[in-house]
């Protein structure tokens, strides 16, 4: 059974959307139409992916075909955006980060629930192979009880390789906002939702050069955070360090990793849908031979289907809402991890630790 979906927004992710919905889930998804707020963005998209219409964000919405909407639009516009497309009677796909205050995705969320709309919402990747793979890992004991954990986001800014670079670097930008979603959600795909907060900020830069074209030779003036270090608590125990930066050339501190009573697994980039998890067992027969930590197979029983990929999260709520059933990269996880993301920054602003006031269901693993 297909399902007709719509896009608003043709910015650069859009790209990646289109190609691999297109590639990968056509049998499930049909794309009828995009469209962007310079009606002209609408009609390149619609023409170089031969998409039947190139449309305004008003002719999307009243097109009574299209089912579910996803929106790719810049993080400010998130809150108003997903209003519209809820109030237009469509489920909800959307890029991170949900929205940028509490108050927008705690209302958006709730109109949704109460006119039966689903909600899904990026990051996704926990839903492909090397994470799944991961969990299962974990699931299934390889490294006994997990106790800590380290999340780390390290890297030099996004001026050097992005178009138009300058909202990264102004509110609802930052390492947080941009780039802690993916770790966010893979630390609840993994261990379950978080109990409470800690972080400090930094600014290593008040100026930023860009490298990239059409802006080469352009200075951003910096107006957030660009660093962050802190320390989580998910609901089952577990400690979590975590650094999020884009004021770091180089570091050789793993993106993921997960500590058990028994060993450790390391996990591939969380932003990226390839990689294999390494597992690492404590046995006690290596102690004569000077180690008592070997490298054990990881599991593989989910595959790869690319390096970089998006819309599985598109499809497996749409399978979710033809079957009637949860969604799994859900509004209530976006919303979580919204929450998680606002008191980092707020946190980092007054020095004091918070307790998070959403939760959610860490979600159901993925058929392999």
């Amino acid at each position: 059974m297909q399902m007709t979906i719509g896009i608003i927004g043709c910015g650069v992710i859009s790209n990646t959307y289109i190609k691999e919905i297109k590639r990968l889930y056509s049998d499930l998804l049909t794309i009828k139409a995009v469209a962007a707020r310079h009606y002209e963005n609408a009609v390149k998209t619609a023409k170089k992916y031969k998409i039947p219409c190139a449309y305004t964000v008003e002719q999307l919405l009243a097109d009574e075909e299209i089912r579910l909407v996803i929106d790719l639009t810049p993080p400010a516009e998130h809150a108003g955006v997903n209003r519209k497309i809820l109030e237009a009677g469509k489920h909800l796909f959307t890029e991170k980060p949900f929205a940028l205050e509490m108050e927008d995705a705690l209302e958006i969320l709730r109109y949704a629930k109460e006119h039966g709309l689903y909600v899904g919402a990026a990051p996704d990747v926990f839903l492909t192979a090397p994470q799944q793979n991961s969990r299962l890992a974990i699931d299934s004991g390889l490294i006994g009880r997990p106790v800590y954990a380290t999340a780390n986001m390290i890297r030099y800014g996004i001026e050097h390789w992005h178009a138009n670079p300058f909202f990264y670097y102004k509110y609802g930008g930052g390492p947080l906002y941009d780039m802690a979603p993916y770790y966010l959600s893979a630390l609840i795909n993994l261990l379950g939702p978080i109990r409470e907060v800690y972080a400090v900020k930094g600014q290593a830069f008040d100026r930023r050069l860009i490298s990239s074209e059409p802006h080469r030779g352009e200075y951003i003036d910096v107006e957030v955070p660009t660093h962050y270090s802190g320390v989580l608590t998910m609901e089952c125990g577990v400690i979590v360090s975590m650094n999020m930066t884009f004021d770091i050339y180089k570091s050789n501190l793993p993106m993921l990793e997960v500590y058990g009573t028994e060993g450790t697994v390391h996990i591939p980039d969380p932003n990226m849908t390839s990689g294999k998890a390494k597992v690492y067992r404590r046995n006690d027969e290596l102690k004569k031979t000077g180690s008592n930590i070997h490298e054990v197979p990881a599991p593989e029983v989910y595959k790869s289907v690319s390096r970089y990929t998006r819309g599985t999260g598109v499809a497996e709520m749409a399978r979710a809402i033809l079957e009637g059933r949860p969604n799994r990269a859900s509004g209530d996880i976006a919303v979580h991890t919204l929450e998680a993301i606002v008191k980092l920054i707020e946190s980092g602003e007054t020095g004091k630790k918070y307790v998070l006031e959403t939760s959610c269901a860490r979600p159901e693993p993925m058929e392999p």
